[in-house]
């Protein structure tokens, strides 16, 4: 017989969805007394429908007994329905099992083959057209002290951390170009140097805590990026670099509209300039105005360093800045025609393409006539970007490059903390006279 003291479990074990086995087992183990699952049953259906008459005994009323019947029979009818749709998709299952297992064991297959070792492309196999690199080298910060306590350990940054990163940079970029040169001729590099080269005094913390003051940090970048060219220069044809000031290196507590260019960045672009006047195959373009252009093939590339865009930096704000700014060069055309000035006039009116630093991190937004690069930062996360913004971003360069037929082809990025274990190449000495810096 059930035990009294089972009864109302049972119930509710029932009521919960527990199986006429499972209650079984349940007596078996709890109280010692062994039922089979049809005896637990009959006695539940039995206690079940004794309660439903009292109930309908009490309330007297044909009524309820009719509603009581009605959703029985719903509950009856919606688990058959739902019985015939499970069995359904376990045959449907079935079916696609037997079919993936058919194709599996008759199907045909390719044989397998051995691996094979990479060959350099024979001459007549390798791209028809010569390609350009373009790699900016921007936002340096050189004399910044970033500081590795107060990063969390995230990272650190100083002037012999610059160093071996525009080390690993050049080498970097060197390694990247040989090894693209095994598809396509490599004759010419541009090296667009977008602002914020130093560190600069424009905020007091930074005037504090610098490593050297701004006449020392232009002096010791135009130094070390002097040095940097020279390496390059042997395995270019070419090698040409445009400038625009950035914000770090004004002169001014507030930033000018006008006389832009009297910028600590200006003045390192002209040592390096100076320092490179003997090596005959590079190219400056140093100019006034806080924009630039420069050709590559077909391809004009507008170039800024990006502090003059509102909006915090979102990609809409970037996109539609430069935007405005195609309005703005385009509208030399019309000056050309009022000035009677020839249309062959070598000086381009618009642009396809643009990049910008100021943004410190890497990306890459659809303009409609080519790309907009936001190109990296050597410095890396600092103290402002984690407390302020709560972002950290890798201190990376962009390198792209440059087809005559299809324009920007591809990049790679150059992640650059990973040189600050290493040693540098580059003396980073300066002398007393730094005429001295350029030996004979």
């Amino acid at each position: 017989m059930i035990p009294e003291q089972a009864k109302l479990e049972i119930r509710k074990r029932r009521a919960a969805g527990g199986t006429w086995t499972g209650i079984a087992n349940w007596i078996e183990e709890d109280f010692g007394i062994s039922l089979h699952r049809s005896t637990i049953q009959r006695w539940h259906d039995k206690e079940v429908w004794v309660q439903d008459e009292e109930i309908l005994s009490h309330e007297d009323s044909l009524d309820e007994r009719i509603k009581l019947d009605k959703k029985v029979a719903t509950y009856k009818d919606e688990a058959a329905f739902y019985k015939k749709l499970y069995q359904q998709a376990i045959k449907n299952i079935a079916k696609k099992e037997i079919i993936v297992d058919a194709i599996r064991e008759l199907a045909p297959a390719f044989p397998p083959v051995d691996p094979a070792q990479y060959t350099i492309p024979k001459e007549g196999f390798r791209g028809k057209h010569a390609q350009t690199v373009i790699a900016p080298l921007c936002d340096t910060h050189i004399g910044e002290s970033v500081n590795l306590e107060q990063m969390a350990q995230l990272n650190s940054y100083d002037l012999e951390i610059f160093n071996k990163r525009l080390y690993g940079w050049a080498t970097q970029l060197l390694n990247l170009v040989n090894y693209r040169r095994n598809i396509a001729t490599i004759d010419d590099l541009i090296m667009p140097m977008l602002g914020d080269m130093i560190s600069g005094d424009i905020h007091e913390e930074l005037a504090r805590s610098n490593v050297a003051n701004c006449m020392e940090q232009m002096i010791r970048g135009a130094n070390l990026i002097s040095q940097a060219l020279m390496f390059l220069a042997p395995h270019f044809k070419t090698i040409t670099i445009p400038c625009v000031v950035g914000n770090h290196g004004r002169m001014t507590r507030k930033p000018p509209m006008k006389d832009k260019y009297m910028d600590w960045d200006y003045l390192l672009y002209q040592w390096v300039a100076a320092f490179c006047k003997n090596q005959s195959n590079i190219k400056f373009d140093i100019p006034k105005s806080f924009i630039n252009l420069f050709s590559v093939y077909d391809q004009t590339i507008l170039m800024m360093h990006g502090d003059s865009i509102s909006g915090a930096g979102s990609n809409m704000s970037i996109a539609r800045a430069i935007t405005s700014l195609r309005g703005v060069v385009q509208y030399k055309k019309n000056l050309r025609a009022e000035l009677g000035q020839a249309a062959n006039v070598d000086e381009p009116i618009h642009f396809d393409s643009a990049m910008i630093g100021h943004f410190h991190r890497i990306d890459e937004i659809d303009i409609g006539t080519g790309e907009l690069h936001i190109c990296g930062c050597m410095k890396g996360p600092d103290e402002f970007a984690l407390q302020r913004l709560h972002t950290a971003s890798k201190p990376k360069q962009l390198v792209t490059y440059w087809h005559p037929k299809y324009g920007y082809v591809g990049k790679e990025i150059i992640y650059l903390n990973r040189y600050d274990s290493l040693s540098s190449k580059f003396s980073v000495t300066v002398p007393p006279l730094w005429v001295d810096l350029v030996q004979d």
